[in-house]
């Protein structure tokens, strides 16, 4: 099981990738709040995918209760909070890119994957090709990914 915040939807949903969550986790929770911010807007890149995802039964949405107090406690805006409040209190990792919310994650305990283990997983599983295109797409997107983690990931899966 793993709860998801927007930022790794919103990546594998513009890779066109979504369909390696369910392959890497028995159960795919979304926090109410995650799912809309992802799709309030259904026409920016990605929101087709998570909605159709969702619709196809790829992930469950759960709503979350608490996420404003611990939102202003954290200095996480909302999807952020509901998505480790729910990892939290399901016992499981979260999946989230953004660097407060996984520093939050790291001091409450709450295990973290974020888009390029989960990239690195399915590469090392031949489920993907190559990573180096889809890091190239990512920044394309505008999608920030520390550079010493793409030398990583990319070394890791014998690319370099």
């Amino acid at each position: 099981m793993v709860v998801a915040d927007s930022g790794p939807l919103i990546a594998l949903a513009r890779l066109d990738l979504l369909r390696l969550l369910p392959r890497h986790f028995d159960e795919v929770l979304v926090p109410g709040e995650v799912f809309a911010e992802c799709t309030v807007h259904p026409q920016r890149p990605g929101a087709r995918a998570i909605l159709s995802a969702r619709e196809s039964g790829l992930f469950e949405c759960v709503e979350v209760t608490g996420t404003e107090q611990f939102a202003a406690d954290h200095l996480l805006d909302a999807g952020e909070a509901a998505a480790l409040i729910l990892a939290r209190d399901r016992a499981c990792p979260a999946l989230v890119d953004e660097r407060k919310g996984r520093r939050v994650a790291r001091q409450l305990g709450i295990p973290v994957v974020g888009t390029v283990g989960i990239l690195l997983a399915a590469r090392k599983a031949g489920e993907i090709d190559a990573l180096a295109p889809l890091f190239d797409a990512l920044s394309s997107f505008g999608y920030r990914v520390p550079t010493d983690l793409v030398h990583e990931a990319l070394r890791r899966a014998g690319e370099i």
